[in-house]
């Protein structure tokens, strides 16, 4: 039997390349809890962050070549954010490896 809620920590370094962040499984819906992006280096860098609902659909931008301060965090996501069954969430930057994300998501079983 599946289980009804599961809670995930995802954690990764951002680069120039258009990364897969998190997929929602089938038969479940992901609820972003938490989005902290952290940015570790001496230079300002900038970050894209988009869903889509499938791997064939237009990415929608959640945010567009946002600025991080140097050695400053920010929060991608403010309140909840719902992915529903295989929508994608992605990251890019304009630096590689020097955002580091920490991302909270609890999966709830549809159904």
């Amino acid at each position: 039997m599946a289980d009804l809620n599961v809670f995930k920590t995802i954690t990764k370094s951002i680069d120039t390349s258009n990364q897969t962040i998190y997929t929602a499984p089938s038969n479940y819906t992901g609820i972003v809890l938490s989005t902290q992006i952290a940015n570790a280096s001496d230079s300002d860098a900038t970050l894209t962050f988009t869903y889509q609902d499938s791997a064939s659909a237009a990415a929608i931008e959640l945010l567009s070549q946002f600025d991080i301060p140097s050695r400053d965090t920010a929060n991608g996501s403010v309140g909840k954010l719902v992915i529903t069954a295989n929508g994608i969430l992605k990251m890019t930057s304009n630096k590689d490896d020097k955002l580091k994300l920490v991302m909270g998501v609890l999966e709830s079983l549809n159904g």
